[in-house]
């Protein structure tokens, strides 16, 4: 009877499930989105160790240089007071225009998707991103004024400026909407034929930049008149200031216990049906991690403390310890297994655990259509989740602001993403609750699996 339901449920998740998560995981406006994700990664990392650098975690009215270590860290504070400015050009010049970046790359993606040469959307995507979120005005860099100049002399500094406040991270839901209009509006201008065309012996790059013009034109003049029309109608807003206003209640949701349970289980639930979990996932609120992280990033740079708790090192770094499932425990477990086949396997998988790759565990175990591993692998990571959300909401530890690589070892890249040694032994007690959580199941499938072991000696 057993093996009746579970061939029925097999044949129902390769059916149904199994095909609806390929169809969304292959989507192309979400890989696009997707891609523009992870190419901001480089742009996030540097951001993130510039702000390592600049953000030392020493408070010098309590820390005395009472040791070497103690010396070492209020000199480094020091100069990072003096010099932090200066060194914060680094971050300011990726993470703070990674909206715009994105905006190009997911431009580049999706009209590749459509066979389409992607130089001119991307080209016009940037363009019309810069019209809807960073109008230039005329103004005076605070630098060029001093205390004993006259209005006239301010004004004389006058310069076409361009502010930035809506190309980091304020920006990167208006940068997926334009990209993702721009390109479509490109394909369908493309389609009808509505472009300019030059005979074949004109060089290639002349042909693109000829046939780009008329796209050119018609995104540019009517994301210009929908930003005229929106700043109208709502007191001055430009597009991105209205689009975070729609969106917060889906930020807040994310940023929520409630959002954590549920992007954990959905992940979860389609790993256990042999889908990529973590990255069909990723697709739909990758937007929001790196949104929350370099929001945080951009208060930590004006001396306010960190406002988000879900990130993407909150994700990688708190609550999938070992890889999706939170499987470092699984793996300790198995390596004091007494079934050969999970004992060999931990020692395999150990190495790429403490780097949080668990494909081999995932897979090996395997944890895939496993129903008697199904809930540790679901219930562990969430409850890291929950329980981290929670000391960090009450300050007990630091909110992350700083990206760092999601191969770090999980107490290392905690540490550092949060700046905060606590964290470093929050994620410690995680894993010991983990094997908690993970303990009665494994040793039940262990029986199992010895079991089986003994049958076929």
């Amino acid at each position: 009877m057993n093996l009746l339901k579970n061939n029925k449920l097999e044949e129902f998740l390769d059916a149904k499930l199994i095909p609806l998560g390929n169809k969304v995981s292959s989507q192309r406006h979400l890989k696009a989105i997707r891609d523009g994700m992870v190419a901001a990664t480089p742009l996030a990392l540097l951001g993130g160790m510039t702000l390592i650098v600049t953000s030392p975690p020493v408070n010098l009215d309590i820390m005395k240089p009472t040791n070497f270590i103690f010396s070492f860290l209020i000199t480094w504070k020091k100069w990072a007071m003096e010099y932090g400015m200066q060194i914060e050009l680094l971050q300011r010049a990726s993470m703070g225009l990674m909206a715009l970046f994105i905006c190009m790359v997911i431009a580049h993606s999706l009209s590749k998707s459509y066979k389409m040469d992607p130089i001119g959307p991307m080209i016009i995507s940037a363009v019309c991103f810069m019209i809807a979120s960073a109008p230039s005005n005329l103004g005076v860099m605070s630098a060029d004024i001093t205390a004993n100049m006259t209005g006239e002399e301010v004004l004389a500094n006058q310069a076409a400026l361009i502010p930035t406040g809506f190309l980091g991270a304020e920006g990167i839901f208006a940068a997926i909407i334009v990209a993702l209009l721009t390109t479509e509006i490109t394909r369908i201008l493309n389609e009808k034929n509505l472009m300019i065309r030059m005979p074949d012996s004109v060089p290639a790059p002349v042909k693109a930049s000829f046939a780009s013009i008329i796209p050119m034109i018609v995104n540019a003049v009517g994301i210009f008149l929908i930003s005229l029309l929106v700043q109208k109608t709502s007191d001055g807003l430009l597009i991105p200031e209205l689009i975070k206003t729609l969106f917060s209640p889906l930020v807040m949701l994310v940023d929520s216990p409630f959002g954590i349970i549920l992007i954990s289980i959905i992940t979860q639930l389609l790993w256990i049906v042999g889908l990529h979990g973590s990255s069909i996932v990723s697709g739909v609120v990758g937007a929001f991690e790196l949104g929350n992280l370099t929001a945080n990033a951009e208060m930590v740079t004006q001396g306010m403390m960190p406002e988000y708790i879900y990130t993407e090192p909150f994700r990688a770094f708190f609550m999938i310890l070992g890889g999706a499932g939170a499987t470092m425990a699984l793996n300790i477990l198995m390596l004091r297994s007494r079934a050969k086949q999970l004992k060999t396997l931990g020692k395999l998988a150990i190495v790429p655990s403490m780097f949080n790759i668990n494909e081999p565990l995932i897979f090996g175990t395997p944890l895939v259509l496993n129903p008697t591993l199904a809930i540790p692998f679901i219930l562990a990571q969430t409850v890291n989740g929950i329980l981290t959300y929670l000391i960090m909401y009450f300050d007990i530890i630091g909110k992350t602001f700083t990206l760092v690589p999601w191969t770090t070892p999980a107490p290392i890249g905690a540490a550092l993403s949060t700046m905060d040694v606590k964290a470093f032994i929050w994620v410690i007690f995680l894993v010991a609750l983990d094997l908690i959580i993970w303990y009665p199941f494994f040793k039940s499938y262990e029986k199992q699996v010895i079991r089986e072991e003994k049958a076929g000696e």
